[in-house]
């Protein structure tokens, strides 16, 4: 999680995308501004995962302070109009306490048994940024099992720094859990992300942009992945969010894959801090923005289609 201000009055530049003809087509649809309100003695704010329940028809959400909430949709068409809190909670432990302060930040947020027919059956994959950890719970918040981690990412020492760790998770069907530290370990190049599974790994450049990070993954009805990127490297330096496109066919059995970029934003003092992303159906996504926990950013739902 960072924390960013936002600004009001600057406009925000899309800029021009890398080896756009190798990567899907982004089409923006629609935004929805979540309000920071307090939905069963849980405040909104601070989200940093999300991860849509086709079953549930529900959108799941993570935020930094430890808490879970449920979103329900109203579309019409590809555009997203509406966004209601129906159900928040604190994560709670196996045993039903509430996890303990330090150890709450969570970031990453998959599901699973989404999209099988059956209701009720759904588990989420919450990846935390501290200590490296990636637990399921129920859709309520409580922990049911602590996930095992590839064996590279089990050492909080080898972060390079405490609050670079896991701030993202997906599953796909057939490398199972995915995961990627904000940035590379220790004693890898800063500007050579890795994406780690259990029994594999694929590396490719960083977004060239000073400290970019992954931020989100998502995996694709094709198999393959969305990566999302966020760099800044201090003011009057310009926040920049990348969205990518990693197509696993493409990776040499050595060296770094080739990753293209699908969309691009750029601003000195206005943009919001996209942190979060996830496939609905078809050809939609939504990706959410942090709000900092302060007045001067906002929780900004943004729906878009890939074509």
């Amino acid at each position: 999680m960072r924390r960013w201000r936002r600004w009001f009055g600057v406009g925000l530049l899309l800029l021009p995308t890398l080896s756009a003809a190798a990567a899907p087509l982004w089409q923006w649809q629609s935004d929805v501004v979540i309000p920071a309100t307090t939905v069963m003695d849980v405040k909104i704010g601070e989200l940093s995962g999300i991860a849509w329940d086709a079953d549930e028809q529900l959108l799941y959400a993570v935020s930094d302070r430890g808490a879970v909430f449920h979103f329900q949709l109203t579309w019409d068409g590809n555009r997203i109009s509406a966004a209601e809190p129906v159900y928040a909670a604190n994560l709670l432990d196996s045993k039903g306490q509430r996890v303990r302060k330090g150890r709450r930040d969570s970031e990453g947020l998959a599901v699973l048994n989404a999209n099988n027919g059956k209701a009720g059956d759904s588990q989420l994959l919450i990846s935390f940024e501290g200590e490296p950890r990636i637990i399921r719970f129920t859709p309520a918040g409580r922990a049911i099992k602590n996930m095992e981690l590839p064996r590279q990412l089990g050492d909080v020492r080898q972060l390079r720094k405490p609050n670079d760790g896991l701030e993202s998770v997906a599953f796909h069907s057939r490398y199972g859990l995915l995961t990627a530290p904000e940035s590379p370990l220790k004693g890898k190049p800063r500007t050579l992300h890795t994406l780690y599974g259990l029994s594999k790994s694929w590396s490719f450049n960083a977004y060239p942009a000073e400290n970019s990070s992954i931020t989100a993954l998502e995996t694709l009805p094709d198999g393959n992945m969305l990566v999302l990127e966020r760099a800044w490297s201090g003011f009057p330096n310009p926040l920049v969010v990348s969205l990518r496109y990693l197509d696993f066919k493409q990776c040499p059995k050595k060296g770094a894959c080739p990753i293209h970029d699908i969309q691009v934003f750029s601003s000195l003092l206005a943009l919001d801090n996209f942190e979060g992303l996830t496939h609905v159906d078809g050809n939609r996504y939504l990706m959410i923005s942090d709000d900092g926990g302060g007045d001067w950013q906002r929780t900004l739902l943004t729906a878009f289609t890939l074509e």
